[in-house]
């Protein structure tokens, strides 16, 4: 199997495709044969060492938090997915031709790879914010920067969940607001 790493910190010019070992799913996990992965900032902090102090990482790793693809390995304890099911989600490593997925969901009928795997992260974070700012239905949310992807999808779940919206960008973005 070949996936991007790294085994020093620094610039784009640390990456590598290399040859690896194929990771298998654990209990809880499922492994996907990779079809899109989703590029995110998150990706190059990481790989630049920002979060060491926090979060440490031993070297070398791995590139890539967000995938989509066919499962073709179901760990232990996992229930309602099965080889050959399109999904996306997050994991590890995930610039590779497989990947293990701890976090996924079904792929919805006309999403393709490569929308879905842009998915995962910033979902996951327009989730988390909307949770700390505590907005309930009925409420109005003011989304500053709505056009980017996280303020995309906070407009989308928040207005799913009953709450008005507000949201700001740059007159470019005016219409695709709308």
């Amino acid at each position: 199997m070949r996936k991007v790493n790294f085994a020093a910190f620094g610039g784009p010019d640390v990456l590598r495709l290399v040859d690896a070992e194929e990771p298998h799913a654990g209990p809880g996990q499922i492994r996907v044969a990779v079809r899109a992965a989703g590029v995110n900032p998150v990706d190059w902090r990481i790989r630049e060492g920002q979060f060491q102090k926090a979060h440490p990482i031993e070297l070398p790793a791995g590139v890539g938090l967000d995938a989509s693809g066919v499962v073709d390995e179901v760990g232990e304890g996992v229930e309602g997915v099965k080889v050959g099911d399109h999904v996306f989600g997050e994991g590890s490593s995930t610039y590779a031709e497989f990947a293990v997925l701890s976090a996924w969901v079904h792929m919805p009928e006309g999403l393709t790879f490569e929308e879905a795997a842009g998915y995962p992260s910033v979902v996951e974070t327009a989730l988390r914010a909307i949770r700390q700012v505590g907005v309930r239905p009925g409420q109005t949310l003011l989304v500053s920067g709505a056009s980017g992807g996280v303020g995309s999808a906070v407009l989308q779940i928040a207005r799913d969940r009953g709450i008005a919206v507000i949201g700001t960008a740059e007159a470019a973005n005016q219409n695709y607001l709308r």
